[in-house]
């Protein structure tokens, strides 16, 4: 539905029934918008329900969905069944499973937590709209308030609400409807959500629209809504923006009691995000003490060291120890490969993607990181500055899902290459090399790899790589870091043999001065903007001119990006546009509508 969210008093026209609704035959109600009557409005666009629309009808035993055909302020939902029936009904769109006392007037709803962005209106089926009748007339009434904003600026990808009293502002809801079945009340209930990894039942203290435009950050100018429970916050509210780049940034907020009621819209007005003077190092300390504000404890330079102090890195809400990581807008996040909870008064690498947690979360500390950003150390607050950790060689190390992501199989020199033996593989498994135990360094094989077979080694970038037959392999890498090798134990890459290739020729309709090929899934081209193709050749099949790249036999393209790597692409694309040619060759040619 569009929008069924203005503040008018409803009056519908109501048919009574003679008797209860009779079983085995198409059931219609004829439902209207709050305000139908009127044509309710959304700051000034007619309330509507849209074909394809579906309501939920509860007779106090069971819910029913219904359909529409119509479009327009009033429509009629229908069901054909041989089991509904009754004398009084609950009504909520959006459908779904819901539990309701219809003789009580109240229904559990849901308000989302993540609510993807609509230029001009809300996400569609966020706000719960509720109606009560003992006919086949339904006038909705709405069970959400709105929030109302535009942006100022072209990286903002996200807008955070919550309450400064942790008050529920998201997920289930039980709404209660007067006697004059207009909304009585909506209290927040325990959601059970999934953060991190781990799935617990809460009440949930926040609320998000995420843009998805092509950027996937808001448009400036263009207005959006965000769906939140009805309530009193009893200290007001903050509003945070989510900044490409930098990370959540409170931008708005009221520091006194304010009474938001349902079927409301509350303006927030222009949102704008100002960078402060840049003063710090660029580090932030984001975790489950900060609600993962990766724009709240920043660590500052302190002599060899960055560092945050006095810091307690314990869940605000309950008390308890929580995790957190270190996360910097171009080096991306840093934490660790296991889950077991660190000492303080040590370093430790900062080598995996685990959170951190520390023994005695509940104690303030003065957290210091090395300036390459690969060790860390915890001390008491107020201790002196630690002493200089050891200083660790290059090397490169093997790490992934068949070593739970945790610590890196390090590779030792043999002759040209470096090695490591004996390491056993799953299909499933995903992996990729690394230098230091660090991120910012990492390569994975050109392809999903065979054994006794000689791979390019390329640039990961987000890539991960995996194994063609499931076993246990001896791995090599050559010293300049050009080749890999997936062996048979006991086997040397002397024995292997080279990847038989075949070519994809691109025929491109755009005239861009250069072309790159960006593959995944399969065939990988390594890191953005992947491969460049600077070859011109004629394809088999009378494809005419064309750019082309080898790729290993054996392996196919599953998803790829042609782009120019000055802005311009195509969306991503998978292998169902590529065609084979009489050849074996492949073929794909670049038409405008792929254009991102």
């Amino acid at each position: 539905m569009f929008a069924a969210v203005a503040a008018f008093a409803a009056a519908s026209c109501a048919q009574e029934l003679d008797n209860q609704v009779p079983a085995g035959e198409t059931v219609t109600f004829e439902a209207s918008v709050d305000g139908a009557e009127t044509k309710a409005v959304l700051d000034g666009k007619v309330s509507k329900w849209e074909k394809g629309d579906k309501i939920t009808i509860h007779n106090g035993t069971k819910g029913y969905e219904f359909a529409t055909t119509d479009e327009g302020v009033k429509a009629n939902f229908s069901y054909t069944g041989t089991d509904f029936e009754g004398d009084k009904f609950i009504a909520v769109y959006p459908a779904g499973k819901y539990t309701a006392d219809v003789e009580a007037k109240t229904v559990k709803a849901n308000i989302p937590t993540y609510q993807p962005s609509r230029d001009n209106s809300f996400s569609e089926g966020s706000v719960p709209s509720v109606a009560y009748t003992e006919n086949q007339s339904l006038a909705f009434k709405n069970a959400a308030a709105l929030l109302k904003f535009t942006v100022k600026g072209k990286n903002v990808k996200g807008l955070v609400f919550f309450g400064n009293n942790g008050e529920a502002v998201s997920g289930d809801v039980a709404v209660s409807l007067n006697e004059d079945n207009t909304v009585k009340s909506v209290v927040a209930q325990e959601t059970t959500i999934t953060e991190n990894d781990v799935t617990e039942t809460k009440l949930i203290t926040w609320a998000k629209v995420w843009a998805q435009t092509d950027n996937w950050c808001f448009k400036e100018g263009t207005t959006y809504y965000l769906s939140v429970v009805p309530q009193k916050f009893e200290k007001g509210f903050s509003v945070n923006l989510e900044i490409d780049g930098v990370g959540e940034v409170k931008v708005k907020g009221l520091e006194t009691a304010y009474d938001l009621k349902p079927n409301t819209i509350l303006n927030l007005g222009e949102l704008e995000y100002v960078a402060p003077v840049v003063d710090h190092s660029g580090w932030s300390l984001p975790g489950g003490y900060n609600s993962w504000n990766t724009a709240n404890t920043f660590l500052y330079e302190d002599g060899d060291y960055y560092v945050a102090k006095n810091v307690k890195v314990m869940d605000k809400q309950s008390g308890q120890e929580a995790g957190f990581k270190f996360q910097h807008a171009e080096f991306g996040w840093k934490g660790v490969g296991a889950t077991t909870a660190l000492t303080s008064g040590q370093w430790h690498k900062l080598n995996g993607e685990k959170n951190i947690s520390l023994s005695a979360g509940n104690v303030a500390y003065d957290i210091y990181m090395t300036k390459d950003g690969s060790q860390f150390q915890a001390v008491t607050a107020g201790s002196p500055v630690p002493q200089a950790p050891p200083v660790v060689a290059d090397y490169w190390g093997l790490i992934g899902s068949m070593t739970n992501w945790a610590d890196d199989l390090v590779l030792a020199e043999e002759g040209d290459y470096l090695t490591v033996k004996g390491v056993a593989f799953k299909t499933t498994d995903e992996f990729k090399f690394r230098k230091n135990g660090q991120w910012s360094d990492q390569k994975i094989a050109s392809a999903t790899a065979k054994a006794d077979i000689e791979y390019d080694l390329v640039d990961a970038g987000s890539n991960n790589m995996k194994i063609a037959v499931a076993g246990t392999y001896d791995v090599y890498v050559k010293k300049d870091l050009t080749k890999v090798y997936f062996m048979t134990v006991g086997k040397t890459p002397a024995e292997a043999t080279k990847a038989t290739t075949y070519k994809l020729y691109i025929k491109p309709s755009v005239s861009w001065s250069k072309y790159y090929l960006y593959a995944w899934g399969g065939y990988s081209t390594g890191g953005w903007p992947g491969k460049q193709l600077t070859l011109k050749e004629n394809a088999p099949d009378d494809k005419g001119e064309c750019y082309y790249v080898e790729i290993p036999n054996g392996t196919n393209i599953v998803n790829f990006i042609v782009n120019n790597n000055s802005g311009k692409q195509t969306k991503d694309l998978t292998k169902a546009k590529i065609k084979t040619l009489s050849t074996g060759d492949c073929f794909y040619e670049l038409v405008s509508a792929d254009l991102k």
